[in-house]
Parts: structure tokens; C-alpha cells; sequence
């Protein structure tokens, strides 16, 4: 468990920092002169606040607190019963048949037996069974406090400080992005803006058109299986627009390479390391992107030879995490006008610009005779 390193951190600083008998450290330099707390509380403070962040972050969402329901419960009055990766979650299976890991055999099968059962089912799929909003924010910050008291315990508290705020800012600056672009290029949302409907008519300038992703919501049907028709954009693309070639990604990673190397470099952080950071967060944007998008669409996972392939992550499918991002991917083609949970892999902008719209469930199957 994550609050293990921390507890293991700060016992490693207390057991073997050198402290005097006195409780002070021992002078090194003409600066420990000045009155300061002992080494061994010092350097004690970060790893054992990370610990008990990591271990808070645990217990607020197990599922063996229940008096934390009504923060850990997540929107559309949909009940939650399991952590961020899936630890004391019910299987899928029990929980409808619409879900991350599930193909087209098994919806095609349910929704093949007719009448009461269609209808039963149905219901039981808008009960989602996944981790809350809350939970999974409070996994990651638990993970990342459990890292802050690893890099602490081995390099010190100052880099494990840079290394917590580099972290926590990089992601913010790839929820950012991923939300910006989804809303306002792929959704064409920028040309609804003021500044650009003011720039078409003072000069002149084109709306920008659709680079294939309206198409793509289109042809997208209510249980996420798709209706192929003949388009000229789609066509050309084996995967129609839900997955990512390598010139893409190299576009993205450009595009957050930018921002991502004045916020590290404000950080601390070496020039190495900010590279290392960059390729590994693009890497796993991309990888759960492969792994979720074209599945939940019922195509095929992307060879290597397209992009990041979309095995990369095929064992986190089952987990808790990919069940949120499924749902509130689902969401977004559910909403009116697709106006909504514009996140996809890295949930935080759509709560900081109030477009989460939570669980949308599949629409009501009617009736039919036996």
C-alpha cells in the first residue's frame, strides 16, 4: 500500500539520521547556528505529513468507510462501491452489461433476449457500479504522496517538495490541454467564441471546419457501437477518428512540451528530467487513449505500427479507473449537443469549468412482445 513507503520514509530518516545526544544535528555548517527543530523531526515532517496524506486518501475511499459516502458517492445519484483500481469493486458483469472490457457479443446477446429482461437490464446498466470523482482524486494524490515520501526518504525533502508540485502541475497542464482541445477544436467550439466571430467579421476569416471528430459523434450510437457510413473524412482513417497516429502525438507532445518545460523549469527541475517527465506523461495519456477509445467504440485495438498500441493498457480495463473514464465518456455522447465531460483520460478541467455531467444512462429500452 502507498502509506507504507511513507510510514517506511519517515522511519528511515529517524532511525538513521545522525543526531546528537543533545537531540540537535550535529554543527556542519556556521548556519546551524540558528535555532532550528531537530534533523530527526525535520526530516521526519514531509515523509510522515505523505504518509498520512497517502493513508487518509486510502481510508476516505475503501469501501469500508461508510460515513464517507456522501463525499465518495458520485453524481446522477449513482452509487459507488469500490476504489480508483478496482480494490472491493463488484465485477462488471453484476452491474449491467455495458462496461470497459465488454464487446459487442455480449451487448448484441443482452439486447437480443427481448421484452421484460431488455428492459431490466437496461435499468441495471445506468447503476454505476465504479469509483466516485472523489475517490479517484484522492487514489492519485495518495499516490503521489506516496512517491513525494520515497524521493524525500532517498534525496531529500527540498527535491521530493519539486518533485510533488512539478507532478501535480504537469498534470494540470495536461487536463488543460486535453479539455481545451476537445471542446474547442475538436468540437469546433471555438468558432462559437466572441473573439472569433469578431475576427470573421472584421477580416473576413473562415470558421474552422471539423477535423473529423463531429463526424465521429455522428455515426456514434447510444450504446457506443458505431453506425459506419460512408463519410470522407472517416474513411480514410482505419480507426475513424478514435485513436491517435504518431504524428499526432508528436503534435500533442509538442504542444504540452511548451508548457510543460517553463512550469518544471520554475520547479527546479534539470532539463533531463523535464524531458523524461514529458515523454512518460504523454506515453500514458496515449496508452489509456488507445486502450479505451477505439474498444468502447467496438474497433479494433491500434498496432504499434498506427500509434501507441492499444494493448499497452489492456489489463487496466477491468479496473475501477478505466469503468470511470467509460462511464463519463459515455456521458460526453450523451449529453446534449456532446456538451460535457470534455476530459477523457485526465479528469480535473471539466469541474473546474462546470461542464461535468456525471453518469448519463443509455435510453430506455421499450417494451417488445416474446
Amino acid at each position: 500500500p502507498f502509506w507504507l513507503l511513507g510510514v517506511a520514509s519517515g522511519v528511515h530518516h529517524f532511525c538513521f539520521s545522525p543526531v546528537s545526544a543533545a537531540g540537535a544535528a550535529p554543527p556542519c555548517a556556521p548556519h546551524d547556528s540558528i535555532a532550528m527543530a531537530p534533523r530527526a523531526s525535520r526530516s521526519l515532517a514531509l515523509p510522515g505529513a505523505l504518509a498520512a496524506a497517502g493513508a487518509w486518501s486510502l481510508l476516505r475511499s475503501s469501501p469500508l468507510s461508510p460515513s464517507l459516502a456522501a463525499f465518495s458517492a458520485p453524481s446522477a445519484g449513482a452509487a459507488s462501491e469500490g476504489t480508483a483500481f478496482g480494490f472491493g469493486i463488484p465485477p462488471r458483469a453484476a452491474g449491467g452489461v455495458s462496461g470497459a472490457g465488454f464487446g459487442r457479443a455480449e451487448r448484441v446477446a443482452a439486447g437480443a433476449r427481448g421484452g421484460a429482461t431488455a428492459v431490466l437490464e437496461q435499468e441495471q446498466v445506468s447503476t454505476y457500479s465504479g469509483p466516485s470523482v472523489g475517490q479517484l482524486a484522492l487514489q492519485f494524490l495518495g499516490a503521489v504522496a506516496a512517491g513525494g515520501a520515497a524521493v524525500a526518504a532517498a534525496a531529500g525533502t527540498p527535491i521530493a517538495a519539486k518533485g510533488v508540485v512539478g507532478v501535480l502541475g504537469l498534470y494540470v497542464i495536461m487536463s488543460l490541454n486535453e479539455y481545451v482541445v476537445h471542446r474547442y477544436y475538436q468540437h469546433l467550439g471555438i468558432n462559437k467564441t466572441g473573439i472569433m466571430r469578431w475576427l470573421r467579421n472584421k477580416f473576413n476569416i473562415k470558421a474552422m471546419k471539423s477535423s473529423g471528430h463531429v463526424e465521429h459523434h455522428k455515426e456514434t450510437l447510444d450504446d457506443m457501437s458505431l453506425d459506419i457510413k460512408p463519410d470522407p473524412i472517416l474513411d480514410n482513417d482505419p480507426f475513424r477518428g478514435t485513436a491517435f497516429s504518431w504524428s499526432v502525438s508528436a503534435v500533442m507532445t509538442f504542444e504540452i512540451a511548451i508548457q510543460s518545460y517553463p512550469w518544471l523549469w520554475l520547479c527546479g527541475w534539470s532539463f533531463k528530467a523535464s524531458t523524461i517527465a514529458l515523454f512518460v506523461a504523454m506515453f500514458l495519456h496515449a496508452a489509456v487513449w488507445q486502450t479505451l477509445h477505439p474498444d468502447m467504440h467496438e474497433l479494433p485495438d491500434p498496432p504499434i505500427t498506427y500509434g501507441v498500441p492499444g494493448w499497452s493498457m489492456k489489463f487496466l480495463r477491468k479496473t475501477g479507473y478505466f469503468k470511470f473514464l467509460y462511464m463519463n465518456h459515455e456521458g460526453h455522447h450523451r449529453a446534449p449537443g456532446a456538451h460535457g465531460n470534455y476530459n477523457v483520460c485526465f479528469p480535473l478541467a471539466d469541474h473546474m469549468f462546470g461542464t461535468y455531467v456525471g453518469v448519463i444512462p443509455p435510453k430506455q429500452l421499450e417494451p417488445q412482445a416474446a
